[in-house]
C-alpha cells in the first residue's frame, strides 16, 4: 500500500481532517489526490483561522476571496472554484456548510453574473437542474464569445451581437440544436434586462429557426458501424466493460441517452428478464431485456461496478466516483467513434439505428411506438420512409412504362 503523507491542519477544518480522507477514499481518488485536496483543505483551514470565520460563514464571495489571495501567493494548482468542489460537497453532506456548488466563482469572464442568473433560473423559474445547466451554458458561451476573457460592460451590448450569434449557432448546429440555443440566449436576454443591465429588450433581435417536423430522414448506422462500435471497447477493462454495456441498451433498446443515465440498479428484473425505463415525462415503462444485453449489464456488476452508496446502475470510473449524466452517456459513444475511425455521432444515432434495424427485421410501426415509447404515433412515422419494402409497394410505374 502507497505511503500516506501527513497534512498538518490548523483551524476550524482540522477536526473533519480523518472524515474528509475516509470520504475522499471512498469516492475512489487516489492516495496522491487524496493528499493534495487535503493540502488544499488545510490551506482553507489556516485561511479561515486568519480571517477569524468558520466553517459555516463560507460563502460565494469569501470563497472567491480565498482563491484569489491563493494565487496572489503563487499557487498555480488546485488553485480554481473546481478543485475545491469536492471538500465543499464534503462540508455540505457533513451539514457544516449551505449548498455552495450552484453558485461557486467560476474563472471565466462575467461570473458574478452567471451565478446570479443561475440563481434567477432556480428560484423564479424553477427549472430543473438540467435546464438550468444547459440555459447557463449557453449564456456563459454567450458571454465569452461577446467579450472574450476581458470582463466587458454588458451595458454596451448590442442587438445585432444577438442576432450574429444566433445565426452561428445555426452554422455550426443542427436544427434542433440550434432551436435551443436560441431559447436560451432569449431566456438570458430576457434575465438581463429585468434586472437593468441592458435598456432594451433584445429578444425582438433574435430570429425565429425555420424547422418543420417529419421533413428529414431518420439516420441510421449500418450494422457493420454497430460492430466497429461494439469491438472498440477493452472489455478486459473496467471502463470498457461499462462503455459495452451502455452501447449496447442504446443500439439494441433504443433508450436515449438520459433513460440509461438513469436507470437504478432496482430497475432490472432478472428473474422475468425485463428492465424498467424511465423515460419523458415521469414515465415508466417495462421493456425486454435480450440475452446479450443482460450478459453485459451483468459482466459490468459482477466485476467492474464500484461499491458506492448510490443505486445507480451506470457510474463514473474516476472518482468522484457517482452515477453518469446524460451528457456522459453522449461522450460514450462519441469516444467509442472516435476509438473505431467513425464518423463521430451522439447517442440518438443508436436510437434511429434501433428503430430502423427493427423495421428491416418485420417489425411494425405500432410495435417501433412500443419499444421506444412514443405518446404519438406522429413521431414513430417518421420511420415509414426508410420502409423500403413498404414504400415500393405503393410505388405506381412511371407514364409510358419508362423505368
Amino acid at each position: 500500500m502507497a505511503h500516506q503523507t501527513a497534512v498538518r491542519f490548523t483551524g476550524p477544518l482540522a477536526a473533519q481532517q480523518e472524515a474528509l480522507r475516509t470520504a475522499l477514499l471512498a469516492q475512489g481518488y487516489t492516495l496522491l489526490s487524496t493528499d493534495n485536496l487535503l493540502r488544499l483543505a488545510s490551506s482553507l483551514s489556516r485561511w479561515l483561522e486568519a480571517h477569524t470565520l468558520g466553517v459555516g460563514e463560507l460563502n460565494t464571495e469569501r470563497i472567491a476571496e480565498f482563491l484569489a489571495d491563493r494565487r496572489s501567493e503563487g499557487y498555480v494548482k488546485f488553485s480554481s472554484a473546481r478543485a475545491l468542489v469536492p471538500i465543499l460537497r464534503y462540508l455540505e453532506d457533513a451539514g457544516l456548510m449551505a449548498s455552495p456548488l450552484l453558485s461557486l466563482p467560476a474563472c471565466g469572464p462575467a461570473d458574478q453574473l452567471l451565478c446570479s442568473y443561475i440563481h434567477y433560473l432556480h428560484s423564479e423559474r424553477c427549472l430543473t437542474q438540467s435546464c438550468v445547466h444547459s440555459d447557463s451554458a449557453v449564456a456563459r458561451k454567450f458571454l465569452q464569445w461577446r467579450f472574450g476573457d476581458n470582463r466587458g460592460d454588458i451595458a454596451t451590448l448590442k442587438a445585432q451581437e444577438a442576432t450574429s450569434f444566433a445565426l452561428r449557432a445555426t452554422r455550426i448546429h443542427k436544427v434542433g440544436t440550434a432551436k435551443l440555443v436560441v431559447t436560451a440566449l432569449r431566456s438570458f436576454l430576457r434575465y438581463l434586462y429585468l434586472q437593468g443591465h441592458v435598456s432594451v429588450d433584445f429578444r425582438g433581435a433574435l430570429p425565429a429557426i425555420a424547422g418543420w417536423r417529419l421533413t428529414g430522414l431518420p439516420k441510421a448506422l449500418p450494422a457493420s458501424q454497430i460492430r466497429a462500435l461494439l469491438h472498440s471497447c477493452d472489455r478486459r477493462q473496467h471502463v470498457g466493460r461499462r462503455d459495452y454495456a451502455v452501447l449496447l441498451l442504446l443500439a439494441r433498446l433504443g433508450l436515449r441517452a438520459g433513460e440509461v443515465a438513469a436507470l437504478d440498479l432496482d430497475d432490472v428484473d432478472w428473474c422475468h428478464g425485463e428492465i424498467l425505463v424511465h423515460g419523458k415525462g415521469s414515465c415508466a415503462e417495462r421493456l425486454p431485456l435480450p440475452e446479450e444485453v443482460g450478459a453485459a449489464v451483468a459482466s459490468y456488476l459482477r466485476l467492474s461496478r464500484a461499491k458506492a452508496s448510490t443505486r445507480r446502475l451506470f457510474l463514473r470510473v474516476r472518482a468522484p466516483q457517482g452515477p453518469l449524466c446524460s451528457g456522459t452517456v453522449t461522450a460514450i459513444v462519441k469516444n467509442a467513434c472516435r476509438r473505431a475511425d467513425l464518423p463521430v455521432v451522439g447517442a440518438h444515432r443508436l436510437r434511429h439505428t434501433a428503430a430502423t434495424e427493427m423495421l428491416r427485421a418485420g417489425g411494425s410501426l405500432d410495435e417501433i411506438a412500443q419499444v421506444l415509447r412514443h405518446r404519438s404515433h406522429d413521431t414513430t412515422a417518421i420511420y415509414a420512409k426508410v420502409d423500403r419494402t413498404a414504400l415500393r409497394a405503393l410505388a405506381r410505374c412511371w407514364p409510358g412504362g419508362a423505368s
